[in-house]
């Protein structure tokens, strides 16, 4: 089978996320079951325009701004040269509508949606238009169906009028071999993701604010974004000292997983906690806003703890509950590492395997 992949970027841009891990983890392992993945995705900064990476081949068009205008050109291209049995949209921020310059069979994937979260996150045109983009989804992927990366997604999807069929291919978590034995300390707070404004990292800041006036915590921000330089201005502000440590390796990144007491995820909406899952696997609690998307990533009052999102007395509060009572904790710790086990990229991989097999009439379905 041979899969032609269309999304924003490749897993080595420097603006990759997710969305992008997701790509890597599952389509590397399709690779190895001997189909055949091709990567549409726009040039960054010092990348190449062609080349093959890890058995992915990769067509690299346009930029970050305005690959979407590129891809009608770019698809017909490889449709002349390339025997594509699916193509798959990932429709992330901006869609790209490719069953509109193609009769290809098309399936959408889908990370999460955001709806008028958009309008948190940049200036309202830009919001506006990525907003009625995503309003036009069902109409011009009338035809395809869609795979989800949570329940969360799958009912967005419903909401705004899609009524074809949902697949839900959940996200895995890598296989630790690390052995290495990390301090576990016990006043330390992470947040580890993308630095965006609707990932709500301010709420942690006003926590960890909060408290600091009961009792010494440390907080480090692993991760890089647009609203980085606020949010250290705002931490001055509050007259709290936090570690941004930046981008850091997948090593490092679960040293502080294994090192920390508490991790939290503050965001308004996700598709998909999976720094949430990392950080169960690796035996640490985490505190959820009860948002979309990261609600499924734990089980409250067993792995960790949901608070209503937005209420920073109430996120203060689960901290320093995980952080004052060390016979909870530890057996909130036993249950994150037994729950992170129903996650595995293996899984997924298989799971889209079957999908993508029935979808092109490879397989029967059933």
């Amino acid at each position: 089978m041979v899969i032609l992949v269309i999304n924003w970027q490749d897993w080595q841009n420097k603006y990759a996320g997710g969305a992008e891990v997701y790509f890597y983890e599952i389509f590397s392992r399709l690779l190895k079951r001997g189909h055949s993945v091709i990567l549409l995705c726009s040039r960054g900064e010092g990348q190449r325009r062609y080349e093959v990476i890890d058995g992915f081949e990769i067509f690299r068009i346009g930029r970050r701004f305005n690959f979407n205008f590129y891809v009608p050109f770019a698809l017909r291209a490889i449709l002349r040269k390339k025997p594509v049995d699916v193509i798959i949209d990932d429709l992330n921020k901006i869609p790209f509508y490719s069953p509109l310059f193609t009769r290809k069979k098309n399936l959408a994937m889908v990370m999460h949606l955001f709806r008028r979260t958009i309008f948190k996150e940049t200036n309202i045109f830009f919001a506006g238009y990525v907003f009625i983009t995503e309003r036009i989804i069902p109409l011009l992927y009338h035809n395809s169906n869609f795979i989800a990366i949570s329940e969360s997604s799958a009912e967005d999807l419903k909401k705004m009028g899609v009524r074809k069929k949902i697949y839900i291919v959940y996200s895995g978590i890598p296989e630790i071999k690390d052995n290495s034995i990390i301090q576990r300390k016990k006043n330390l707070i992470a947040y580890v993701g993308r630095i965006k404004r609707y990932k709500s990292i301010d709420h942690l800041l006003k926590a960890i604010a909060t408290i600091r006036e009961e009792m010494p915590v440390e907080l480090v921000v692993a991760g890089d974004g647009d609203a980085r330089d606020e949010l250290v201005e705002f931490s001055r502000k509050l007259n709290i000292k936090v570690d941004f440590c930046g981008m850091v390796s997948e090593q490092k990144k679960y040293e502080i997983y294994k090192s920390a007491r508490v991790v939290v995820q503050p965001s308004i909406k996700e598709g998909w906690g999976l720094t949430v899952i990392e950080a169960q696997s690796c035996g640490t609690p985490v505190v959820c806003a009860n948002s979309p998307g990261l609600r499924e990533t734990l089980i409250d009052g067993k792995t960790g703890f949901l608070y209503e999102y937005g209420n920073i007395a109430q996120l203060a509060e689960r901290i320093k509950i995980l952080i004052s009572d060390d016979s909870l904790w530890h057996k909130f710790s036993d249950g994150a590492k037994e729950w992170a086990k129903n996650f595995s990229w293996e899984h997924s991989a298989g799971l889209m395997e079957k999908i993508l097999l029935e979808e092109t009439g490879k397989i029967e379905s059933g």
